[in-house]
C-alpha cells in the first residue's frame, strides 16, 4: 500500500480511474475513511482520475500530537507535489472539506475546482464543542459502545435510519471496531481548535461548489451558504433528507451535483 513521508508523516493514498482524465482528491471526513464512500466514489471515478487520501491518524496515515489544519494542509499540499498531479479538483467532506480551503488559500496554484461537502468555515460554539469533545474523549478512550447510537443520530437523518438501515448497521459496526482511536482524536482536536476563516473565504480563486444536508446539526444549511457567499462565483445546493454524512447517504445525488459542476 502506497506509504509517502512528507514532512515526517507517512501519509497513505490510493489512485484509481483513467490517468488521462481530470484529478479529483478525496479526503474524507472525521472516522469515517473513503471506504464507506465506495458508492459515492464509484460513481465519480467514471470521469476521473481519483486520488483517495487517509488523512492524519485515519487508516494508515500518522499523525502529531497538537497539530492543526495548516499543518495538515500543508502535508495534503506535499502529497499532492510528490505526486505530480497538476491542478486537482478538491473533494472535502467535514475535517477534509476544512483542509480544502486552507489549502486554497495558501496554494491557489494547486486547484482547479474544490468541492466542499457538510464542512464549516468558522468554529463551532463552545456549547457544541464541549458535547462533541465529551463524545470524542469517550470514543478515544475506547468507550465506542456506548456512544454508538448517539453518535450516529448526529450523523444521520431520521428518514436514512428508515430506508437505508443496513447502511445505518455497517457504519454503525465500522464506529464500534474502532481499533486506535488515537490518531482521529487528534485530527479532531485540530478540527475543534480551527481558526476562523470568515474573512478570508473571498481570498479562494478555485471555482467552488458547496453541499450541505438540510438535517445537518452541525455543519447546517445556514453555514454552508455562508461559504457559498464569500467565496466569488460559488455554488450552493441542499441534499434533501440527508444530514452530516449526506456524501454516503446519497451518494448518486451528490455524485451527480458534483458532475454537473464540474462539467460547466
Amino acid at each position: 500500500m502506497p506509504v509517502l513521508q512528507i514532512n515526517g508523516i507517512g501519509l497513505h493514498y490510493e489512485e484509481s480511474g483513467n490517468r488521462d482524465h481530470p484529478t479529483i482528491v478525496f479526503a474524507h471526513s472525521l472516522i469515517w475513511g473513503a471506504s464507506v464512500f465506495t458508492e459515492l466514489l464509484t460513481e465519480i471515478a467514471k470521469d476521473a482520475r481519483l486520488l483517495t487520501v487517509d488523512l492524519h491518524g485515519h487508516g494508515l496515515s500518522g499523525y502529531r500530537e497538537g497539530m492543526t489544519l495548516d499543518e495538515m494542509a500543508e502535508d495534503c499540499y506535499g502529497l499532492l507535489k510528490a505526486l505530480m498531479v497538476g491542478k486537482i479538483t478538491w473533494l472535502g467532506c467535514g475535517i477534509g472539506g476544512m483542509i480544502g480551503m486552507r489549502l486554497a488559500l495558501a496554494h491557489p496554484d494547486a486547484l482547479d475546482s474544490l468541492v466542499l461537502i457538510a464542512t464549516s468555515a468558522r468554529p463551532d460554539p463552545s456549547t457544541t464543542k464541549a458535547s462533541a469533545l465529551h463524545l470524542w474523549k469517550m470514543f478515544r478512550d475506547g468507550h465506542r459502545q456506548d456512544i454508538a447510537d448517539s453518535a450516529m443520530k448526529l450523523f444521520f437523518a431520521p428518514r436514512t435510519y428508515q430506508s437505508r438501515p443496513e447502511l445505518i448497521a455497517n457504519c454503525r459496526q465500522e464506529l464500534v471496531r474502532t481499533s486506535d482511536a488515537r490518531g482521529m482524536f487528534a485530527a479532531a482536536l485540530a478540527a475543534f481548535n480551527r481558526s476562523d476563516l470568515s474573512s478570508e473565504l473571498h481570498r479562494i480563486k478555485a471555482r467552488t461548489l458547496v453541499l450541505a444536508g438540510r438535517e445537518d446539526p452541525a455543519a447546517t444549511p445556514a453555514q454552508a451558504d455562508f461559504i457559498a457567499s464569500q467565496i466569488p462565483g460559488a455554488q450552493f445546493k441542499i441534499v434533501d433528507e440527508a444530514s452530516q454524512l449526506a456524501a454516503i447517504e446519497k451518494p448518486l445525488e451528490v455524485a451527480r451535483l458534483v458532475r454537473e459542476f464540474l462539467s460547466e
